[in-house]
């Protein structure tokens, strides 16, 4: 091995060059000039050991090696395109007898990249086994791709060059499309979306790997791999080129800059890497979007250039069996002169071609068409489209806005049309504010899509729910007009990225769409409606007591008809289920099916008096299934009679009934706890009553009980009822099963909720594996803490909304402080409101009044304040 001494010179050399070279980085050296630089430093340090491996070896070993060994740079380093902590790949190509003794002479050299800090991976190969391991092995096979002779046998480099491309030649469209194979597994890992808001620079779609990608099928199409010589070769227009040179150069000087400033080889965007290269980038708050929103944008706009330069040579690169070629002049058939559906594409002939690049209309046609026959463009017609969308004018044709709207109606291609359309650049054409959503950053947690991905998904979801078999899926296809449904969903959230509220803005942008699109007065009213008040039914549902018959009142009187409340019930749910996997699920959707029927019913028999008359009707159905002797009991029509309303409404009279039997045989301050699993929402239901319960901090224990086992809590109530017998309703789900709780899971919870109360112990909280990570990543949201105190929503309550970010225990430490301050809980709801936590209380004081007096108000504010500060 090297001596310690040449070992320190050359650690110490790298380490002044590196630091030089960042030097130039941080005075604003583009990304492939740093790489290329890192590239040239690497080369002199590896060469430098080759040759000092060489000379602790006797002479004739040594000339031996030299006249049979080339040493080879792969990857990122071989493209000079590596990072500064990239890994230093390399492969040692010999033409000699023994393996190992070229592993042992040469592993001074491997040692020595090592010890001076270097990552290395390295192999040892003859000629044949590199070119039959590429032939077998993708991943080898792209690396070789770019080998490129760093000291060594010039000749035997030669022969494995020549070797590798003969093979390639012979397997050429078998190895391309091994390698679009290969990226799309890498995909599914990290991504399948260019939208996603925290992305792999490196492998995400539209990466930098993809940027690979598109070098190793040039070389093996064409036998050169840089863009520069495909450009002269023909095999990339000028605009690819300029495309993909300036994605390269945004690319590589972002990830020089993670690398550099974390000291590692850091290659995920997530939140916090966000801001900070938004500020280093200088980028500023205006046009009414924050500095990361501007960076985002920017690594979407090349991110989406390069994934639909991939999709272009993927769609070139398909082949088409001889059967199928055989069959498409029988089977397939022509559309007019214009078109053609085969049997796997829809193509356009040269009159379609010609009437395309001047016609919007067509463009619809065509694309329709395809989404009707579920069969995509082929690769000369949608990368015609592509290349065409720049030359359309930026206002469509009210024939063509008409044309479109009308394709709207129909659920089976809507999503599909307007998926391809703002893939190809023209839905922007026709509606012109989708230009601004294009890759527009929601910086928060919440959101796991960019604006205009976001508003596809949205349609695309609704039209999903006519499968359903429930409240939401007849509710979608009962739905007359589905283009009103439609076009609200596409243009509900274009109003985000300016700087008043987007519901307003979106109104506004709802309004001008009508116009362009030709509707009718009360369709355009509809959607405008549905855009500015999308978020209503939502915040109802989940941040209101709705037992309140008052307030699903004043909800029917502001959506005015049951078609329209319809369509707001639908887009409610689309948007959540848009958001990201999991954001609606059955739950949600069992709670805002239950707000729609009773407004639908209300809408429809305009009896504003027939809820409170059916809950009296319950109220008696549950006396008359009393026994009589529990009758002459004036215990229970005494606590039928403060049953409140929520009660009434969720719990069926035999479980009221039973519940209150178990209730009747409580000693002195016991409690009592049961549960049920509703698989159908993937819940668990809990009921607890406590005799005497009032003052205890009973709701706080529990719920911190809960949040110990690990349950997250969904909604909660309670009930004073008389002789201060405390009725406790939890609704939780438990995140720590994919499956259905078990009989087992559920006695454990009642028992520690049963425990929690006048314990002395405070509850502790289970750590989970990233949870912490992740509320660090949501605190870096801005969003303030809000506390806000209304009287006016509630006739009986004080209802308190609770803006932070969500942390373990978060419900027991606000309703432990309410409970401290002498004020009595009587509903919650937990829900969330983008990176924020918001928990609503509707509460009195300990003698049942609403909290009026301001300086009670402040105090109140001011101690829950306290504590969420972070």
């Amino acid at each position: 091995m090297p001596n310690s001494s040449p070992i320190s010179s050359i650690r110490d050399h790298l380490r002044q060059q590196h630091e030089a070279i960042r030097q130039l980085h941080d005075r604003g050296l583009s990304g492939a000039r740093v790489s290329t630089k890192l590239a040239t430093l690497i080369d002199g340090v590896v060469i430098r050991l080759f040759n000092l491996a060489l000379e602790e070896l006797d002479e004739k070993l040594a000339d031996s090696l030299r006249k049979n060994i080339a040493v080879v740079s792969l990857g990122s380093f071989s493209r000079r395109q590596c990072a500064p902590f990239s890994d230093v790949d390399l492969m040692i190509l010999h033409q000699c007898k023994d393996s190992e003794e070229v592993a042992s002479a040469m592993r001074p050299m491997t040692q020595g990249i090592f010890d001076i800090g270097l990552q290395l991976g390295h192999s040892i190969r003859t000629v044949n086994e590199a070119v039959q391991l590429a032939r077998s092995d993708t991943v080898v096979c792209t690396s070789l791709v770019d080998a490129r002779l760093m000291v060594g046998k010039q000749s035997l480099y030669e022969t494995f060059r020549t070797s590798l491309e003969r093979m390639l030649q012979r397997n050429r469209k078998a190895i391309c499309r091994s390698f679009f194979d290969a990226r799309e597994s890498e995909r599914d890992q990290y991504g399948k979306t260019v939208y996603l808001l925290e992305p792999h620079i490196k492998r995400s779609r539209g990466g930098l790997r993809d940027l690979d990608l598109l070098r190793w099928i040039g070389y093996v199409e064409h036998g050169v791999a840089d863009p520069d010589r495909l450009l002269l070769a023909g095999a990339i227009s000028k605009l690819d080129h300029r495309r993909w040179l300036s994605a390269r150069d945004f690319f590589l000087r972002i990830r020089n800059e993670m690398h550099f400033h974390s000291n590692s080889a850091r290659d995920l965007l997530d939140r916090a890497e966000q801001l900070r290269l938004a500020d280093w980038a200088g980028h500023t708050h205006r046009a009414g979007m924050l500095p990361v929103e501007h960076l985002m944008r920017d690594y979407f706009r090349h991110s989406n250039h390069i994934w639909r330069l991939v999709r272009r040579r993927d769609a070139s690169l398909q082949v088409v069996s001889r059967i199928s070629r055989a069959l498409d002049p029988v089977l397939g058939k022509n559309v007019g002169d214009n078109y053609r559906v085969g049997l796997r594409h829809v193509s356009a002939t040269p009159t379609g071609i010609d009437k395309l690049k001047k016609d919007l209309g067509e463009v619809l046609r065509l694309i329709e068409l395809s989404a009707r026959e579920q069969k995509h463009l082929d690769h000369r017609t949608f990368s015609f489209l592509l290349l065409a969308a720049p030359n359309f004018s930026d206002k469509a044709a009210e024939s063509v806005g008409q044309q479109f709207y009308d394709l709207l109606a129909d659920p089976q291609p809507v999503a599909e049309i307007l998926h391809v359309l703002h893939e190809l650049g023209y839905l922007e054409k026709i509606i012109p504010a989708f230009r601004h959503a294009r890759g527009l950053l929601q910086f928060n947690q919440y959101h796991k899509f960019t604006v205009d991905e976001h508003s596809l998904r949205a349609v695309r979801s609704a039209t999903q729910f006519a499968q359903r078999q429930d409240t939401l899926g007849a509710a979608y296809r009962e739905i007359k007009d589905k283009r009103v449904l439609h076009l609200a969903l596409l243009v509900h959230d274009l109003g985000k990225g300016f700087e008043e509220d987007h519901s307003e803005v979106g109104k506004r942008i709802a309004e001008e769409t009508a116009v362009q699109l030709q509707l009718d007065k009360p369709s355009a009213t509809d959607v405008a409606y549905l855009v500015h008040q999308h978020l209503m039914m939502a915040h109802l549902t989940f941040r209101r007591d709705t037992s309140d018959e008052l307030l699903i009142r004043n909800f029917a009187d502001d959506v005015g008809s049951v078609e329209r409340l319809r369509m707001l019930f639908v887009l409610t749910c689309a948007d959540l289920a848009a958001v990201g996997p999991g954001v609606l699920n059955d739950w949600k959707v069992d709670v805002l099916a239950g707000v729609y029927r009773r407004t639908a019913q209300l809408l429809q028999d305009g009896d504003a008096d027939s809820y409170e008359s059916d809950l009296e009707k319950h109220r008696r159905l549950i006396s008359e299934q009393l026994t009589p002797k529990e009758k002459k009991d004036g215990w229970f029509e005494k606590q039928i009679k403060t049953l409140s309303r929520s009660y009434l409404a969720e719990i069926q009279a035999d479980e009221v009934v039973e519940a209150l039997r178990r209730y009747h045989g409580l000693s002195d301050s016991a409690i009592d706890v049961t549960g049920a699993i509703h698989p159908e929402t993937k819940t668990i239901h809990l009921m607890a009553g406590v005799d005497r319960g009032v003052g205890r901090g009973v709701f706080s224990s529990m719920a911190g009980a809960l949040s110990e086992q690990g349950m997250r809590i969904l909604s909660a109530h309670t009930d004073v009822l008389a002789d201060d017998l405390l009725v406790l309703r939890y609704v939780v789900s438990d995140p720590s099963t994919t499956d259905q709780t078990t009989p087992e899971r559920l006695a454990t919870v009642c028992q520690a909720i049963k425990a929690s109360v006048d314990s002395d112990e405070p509850p502790r909280f289970p750590q989970v594996w990233g949870e912490e990570q992740a509320e660090a990543s949501i605190q870096l949201s801005m969003l303030p803490n809000e506390v806000r105190i209304n009287n006016e929503i509630s006739a009986d309550y004080s209802v308190i909304e609770i803006f932070t970010f969500d942390r373990k225990g978060l419900l027991y430490t606000l309703a432990r402080k309410l409970h401290d301050i002498s004020m009595i809980i009587h509903h919650a709801i937990v829900g969330t409101d983008l990176d924020q936590v918001v928990d609503v209380f509707y509460i009195t004081d300990r003698q049942g009044q609403k909290i009026t007096d301001e300086k009670k108000i402040d105090h109140l504010r001011s101690q829950l304040l306290e504590v969420i500060k972070y």
